[in-house]
């Protein structure tokens, strides 16, 4: 019995498969040359400002465990949210970039504390800012087993509860999903009658990154890579909320 030249079947496809293939790779490519497809929200907000607030600092620790401080962890991932925002063309400027308190920066008759936060919110309004996002570590001494993160928002500002939903999704995709790879914990948006939240002109959210009275919280929140992986999240929250009000 005759058999079928099956090789110059198969090598006939490849001839016509080659060209197809090529095609197809001009049709994907060449729309990105032809459109000069980008992502606008980086065009968007190089002309804007962020101000971070890394909470407490200098005489206030904030929350504690043992010799961990919760003021230390708020520095370390605002200095990463600041060279984040930096490499995406944004001005950022800090409440503070070292471990001080600012209650020297308030001229109002109050206690330490309340100059404290008055000059966070100046320092917020004097500069115009955009937004603002405060960044805090959570404490629950009486349940140490609950964690997660919340991004707070004051009830009233519908511009800030939109910054809250967008960086809550960034980070429950990037970190939780994608990093962390679990279902069981969630960022959560809540609200809050907080006086920064509450005085400030600009829009804003206080970002809880994690519970130091939780064993497994405290860990990741003294871990490098977790730190920037929750900082990236913030940033790409805040470019989102950025994009989707211009």
């Amino acid at each position: 019995m005759h058999k079928k030249p099956i090789i110059i079947i198969i090598g006939s496809y490849k001839k016509r498969a080659i060209p197809l293939c090529i095609l197809l790779i001009c049709i994907l490519i060449f729309p990105m040359f032809i459109f000069n497809i980008s992502y606008p929200v980086f065009n968007n907000t190089s002309s804007k400002t962020i101000v971070i607030d890394p909470g407490h600092g200098g005489i206030d620790g904030g929350s504690s465990h043992n010799d961990l401080l919760e003021k230390n962890i708020n520095l370390e991932v605002s200095l990463k949210l600041k060279k984040i925002l930096h490499d995406k063309n944004i001005n950022v400027v800090m409440t503070r970039d070292d471990d001080t308190s600012l209650e020297s920066k308030s001229n109002i008759n109050a206690s330490r504390y309340r100059r404290d936060l008055n000059a966070r919110k100046s320092i917020i309004d004097n500069n115009n800012a955009e937004l603002f996002v405060s960044i805090h570590v959570n404490a629950h001494p009486k349940n140490t087993k609950v964690q997660g993160v919340h991004v707070i928002h004051h009830p009233t500002s519908k511009d800030s509860e939109h910054l809250a939903k967008e960086i809550c999704d960034s980070i429950n995709k990037l970190v939780f999903n994608e990093f962390l790879k679990t279902e069981q914990i969630k960022a959560e948006v809540l609200t809050g009658n907080f006086y920064v939240l509450r005085e400030s002109k600009s829009p804003g959210v206080i970002i809880e990154i994690g519970f130091i009275t939780t064993p497994e919280d405290r860990k990741l929140i003294q871990n490098e890579d977790y730190q920037y992986k929750i900082a990236t999240a913030i940033a790409q929250g805040i470019i989102e909320y950025i994009a989707n009000k211009y």
